[in-house]
């Protein structure tokens, strides 16, 4: 894998848990979704973090 190719997918998993923290504590967003997505957000970022840490090992 190139190198610009993991700087693109690290740019897409950067703005997906920016969207994933604004969903959890911004007041426009519904009460109940508040919560759901409290709840699996640690998940979304751990997950996501030893991804792109196994995603680097691969880059050339």
């Amino acid at each position: 894998m190139k190198r610009k190719t993991f700087y693109i997918i690290a740019a897409v998993w950067f703005i997906l848990v920016i969207i994933a923290v604004a969903a959890s504590f911004l007041p426009v967003v519904e009460p109940a979704t508040q919560t759901e997505m409290r709840k699996y957000l640690a998940y979304v970022v751990v997950v996501g973090a030893l991804c792109m840490m196994y995603i680097r090992s691969k880059v050339k």
